[in-house]
């Protein structure tokens, strides 16, 4: 059966199913004390909660402290509201510690503190997310603060999923890497977000399709990590600061992608020494990256190898080593209109294929297009 007229058939079905059973009208619920929206019906615990009111609901959190692993797996919102001079909620980890709840499909067994798995139209929406205490969990290769696992399909586009508003924080340990918002095979949209002080990739997907933007990240490994999905996925206005070293791994990478068909804009990192700026990986093509602004890094726009007709122009590269590094050697790459301030070199081209280097703007850069590098600048991909 075609996949949108399945969709049909089962979001008939579970519509029957609401008019005809008066007690499974989706409704406004709440997770915290009966003070707090006291004209609803009332959970203790979220969990409790999403596990508990029909699909298509919507979900308050009310200011307060909810040490818990939660796990949704149908349509709904969930939502931190205010209550009278409060407005966070936070879900924070158990007194026993994390367990494993969840897999993705490149790690395998994870432990999550809010999974959102196998379902579609999932909001997450005013929350924070804090891994205080995480710890080692046993059985698990990863931990995740948020994890959106198989949520929505290619028709959903950006729109199986949301995540917005929401702080993920203190993801730091030195045995099992942490990891802030993860997307797996999912279709979601990631916006005003802050995440920080995470061991590896504060904003990561796999697959899918995604758009990510005005998100402020800091104090992590990497940034944002966009990987094996040739959807058109966007990575946008974001802001992201302090990138370094982290449990083994010491090259911080700001904007990595390894997928196809992006568009890169008017994002800003800001210190990531010894680290790349915007990393394409190989064997991708048609990408955009433009009006991006980079500074402080060893490699501003770093080309791998393979990489083709894709558009790097009109960013703001200063302070760097190498502003653009172009290892590729796929050809009809467009690295035009770019502004280079403060580098050693302002284009290192290391092999003789046929892309497009002129015009951009140099000030204070040693050598602007090195004319016979044909060398690997010094630095290695990322892991």
């Amino acid at each position: 059966m075609p996949e949108r007229i399945c969709r049909f058939v089962v979001l008939t079905a579970a519509c029957a199913t609401l008019l005809f059973g008066q007690r499974l009208l989706a409704a406004t619920y709440v997770v915290g004390p009966s003070t707090c929206n006291s004209t609803r019906v009332h959970y203790s615990t979220i969990q409790a909660a999403v596990s508990s009111v029909p699909a298509g609901s919507t979900i308050f959190v009310c200011p307060g402290t909810y040490p818990e692993q939660v796990v949704i797996t149908q349509p709904l919102t969930l939502e931190g509201v205010t209550d009278g001079t409060g407005n966070a909620a936070v879900i924070t980890v158990p007194a026993g510690g994390l367990v494993q709840n969840g897999t993705i499909s490149t790690l395998g067994p994870v432990a999550v503190q809010l999974l959102v798995q196998n379902t579609v139209l999932v909001t997450i929406q005013n929350l924070t997310i804090d891994g205080t205490g995480a710890g080692c969990v046993a059985g698990a290769n990863r931990v995740f603060g948020i994890e959106f696992s198989n949520v929505g399909t290619s028709v959903d586009g950006v729109s199986g999923g949301k995540i917005e508003d929401v702080v993920v924080r203190n993801l730091l340990d030195t045995c099992t890497f942490t990891d802030g918002i993860e997307i797996d095979q999912s279709y979601v949209t990631i916006t005003n977000n802050e995440v920080h002080d995470i061991d590896i990739t504060p904003i990561g997907s796999t697959g899918g399709q995604v758009s990510i933007t005005n998100n402020t990240i800091q104090n992590a490994l990497n940034g944002i990590v966009v990987a094996s999905s040739t959807a058109p996925n966007v990575v946008s206005n974001n802001t992201v600061a302090n990138l370094g070293p982290s449990v083994g791994f010491t090259l911080p990478v700001g904007y990595w992608l390894d997928a196809g068909v992006a568009t890169i804009k008017s994002n800003v990192l800001s210190h990531a020494p010894g680290g790349y700026g915007v990393y394409t990986a190989p064997s991708y093509e048609g990408t955009t990256i433009s009006e991006n602004k980079v500074s402080d890094t060893y490699v501003g726009l770093y080309v791998d190898t393979v990489t083709a007709n894709t558009v790097f122009q009109s960013n703001t590269i200063s302070k760097t080593t190498y502003a653009i590094a172009d290892l590729s050697t796929g050809g009809g790459n467009n690295i035009t209109k770019n502004t280079v301030n403060e580098a050693a070199y302002g284009i290192y081209e290391t092999t003789p294929v046929t892309d497009t280097l002129t015009p951009n703007t140099y000030y204070n850069t040693i050598v602007t297009i090195d004319p016979n590098p044909f060398t690997n600048p010094g630095g290695y991909t990322p892991y």
